[in-house]
């Protein structure tokens, strides 16, 4: 279990700049944490109250690495989405679920310059993500990454593929 992050009171803060804010004017917002930082800016209201417990549950250690899900009025492909916006306010979309890792998920962000690209699972407690397995990865790159997180049987190999094997 998770232990509670040095200040488990995370606050909802108006974020002006948010890259995902800049045509809906409704996510403008992001969550003040106890260490000082503003993270996930680019959520709405509701998105940031429904997340903020269970972002008070994570460790300090794993803030950075959460994702908050979020409602984009954009058209998905079948089996793609939700889309999650993480600590620095980037929007990544969940593709769709791993064929062989259960409850994990393939997951790509948005090149800025780089695709994030990695494995996510969704926490039991609330509309929060987390990152399993992540690297940048360019757009070259960004096919022969994703079939090589494809191919994983077994979630220890997560980690490998983060460290070593990007394609």
């Amino acid at each position: 279990m998770d232990a509670p992050g040095p200040d488990a009171a995370i606050r909802l803060v108006e974020a002006p700049r948010a890259p995902a804010g800049s045509g809906d004017p409704s996510r403008r917002w992001a969550l003040a944490f106890g260490d000082g930082a503003d993270r996930f800016p680019g959520i709405t209201r509701p998105e940031g109250d429904a997340a903020a417990a269970e972002l008070a549950r994570l460790s300090s250690e794993r803030w950075d690495a959460a994702l908050v899900e979020v409602v984009l009025a954009v058209v998905l492909s079948d089996g793609a989405g939700p889309y999650l916006i993480d600590a620095t306010g980037r929007i990544t979309l969940v593709l769709g679920a791993h064929p062989a890792l259960a409850g994990l998920h393939l997951a790509m962000g948005e090149p800025v310059p780089d695709h994030r690209i990695g494995l996510v699972r969704r926490r039991p407690g609330g509309p929060v993500w987390e990152w399993v397995a992540r690297a940048e990865v360019t757009p070259e790159r960004r096919v022969a990454a994703l079939d090589a997180l494809d191919a994983l049987t077994d979630p220890a190999e997560a980690g490998e593929w983060e460290r070593h094997g990007r394609g």
